[in-house]
């Protein structure tokens, strides 16, 4: 494993608490409690994981209809029906927090950054550990995602500190191709597993919603014979599942539940998932600090024209 990736996951929890430690946490809960109307959550690669998050978060706790939403949309759809919009980036200033600033909703900014625009509430969070080296987001991930778990435990820190935490892993990679059975109560860990295996190019992910699996999607399994990585929240549709895919799949990798509740299960899954990344990275002898990214990311990156 690479120097940088091995530090990153070294001080992954150093990171978190570092934050916790030197953030504001009292005035982000404060304004993530007054969200009691419609609210969008906007994020852009590992951000997109932080907004996520943040939507079910503010659904779960506050009780309003809170969605996350791809940046283009925000020019496409119509979002009357909004009050409230949260842009998630940890540097602030990207083309897809500008998109979800352009409509009349009252803004908010999750990030490491603040800027001069008394039309912005400013949700910054706080570091004083050297930035993260690394193409794929760990730190600048689980970061502002560790600040809206400080808000729905009510500033609670230990049950999602505890989390923090190595998972092993011990299975050959006999295929690059992935099918991940995942859905709404689990979906910020499976949006990053496949965001990182894509971004990084440890393996080919498809994403099943686990019941949408039953209509037509499991013809896939049995033509390609490839890896299943599953949720598993013990229920009985669960346990049903993991023993049919035995038949259809090389193996079934399990990311186990460890909590009744959903928000903080889907944090300590995020947690397997990122060490589940890790796994397959080494084995491929890949680095996920250093990237071979396509010649046409920095273009993307830049571009701030019609879309």
């Amino acid at each position: 494993m690479e120097k940088n990736m091995k530090v990153n996951f070294d001080f992954l929890k150093a990171r978190v608490i570092d934050s916790l430690d030197n953030t504001d946490l009292e005035f982000i809960r404060n304004e993530l409690s007054k969200l009691s109307e419609p609210t969008l959550f906007n994020g852009v690669g590992g951000s997109s994981v932080v907004s996520e998050f943040g939507a079910k978060v503010i659904n779960t706790k506050n009780g309003v209809i809170s969605v996350n939403s791809e940046p283009r949309d925000f020019l496409y759809r119509n979002n009357g029906a909004f009050r409230n919009v949260v842009a998630c980036s940890y540097s602030g200033n990207n083309y897809g927090v500008e998109l979800a600033f352009l409509k009349g909703l009252r803004k908010y900014l999750l990030s490491n950054n603040s800027f001069d625009d008394s039309g912005v509430t400013y949700l910054k969070y706080s570091t004083t550990i050297d930035k993260e080296r690394s193409y794929i987001s760990l730190g600048a991930t689980l970061i502002p995602v560790s600040i809206l778990m400080n808000y729905y435990l009510g500033g609670q820190n230990t049950p999602m500190l505890d989390c923090i935490e190595e998972s092993s892993f011990n299975f050959d990679l006999e295929s690059d191709v992935y099918e991940i059975f995942s859905g709404y109560d689990t979906s910020t860990a499976s949006k990053y597993l496949e965001s990182t295996m894509v971004e990084s190019g440890i393996g080919i992910p498809i994403v099943h919603d686990k019941y949408s699996y039953c209509h037509g999607r499991s013809t896939l399994g049995i033509n390609y014979n490839g890896i299943a990585i599953y949720y598993n929240r013990n229920t009985e549709f669960d346990l049903m599942m993991l023993e049919e895919l035995k038949k259809y799949y090389s193996m079934t990798i399990t990311i186990d539940s460890k909590f009744k509740d959903q928000i903080l299960d889907d944090f300590q899954m995020l947690i397997q998932s990122m060490y589940l990344t890790k796994y397959i990275a080494e084995k491929k002898l890949k680095d996920l600090s250093k990237v071979e990214y396509s010649p046409i990311v920095k273009k993307l990156y830049k571009y701030s024209g019609q879309i």
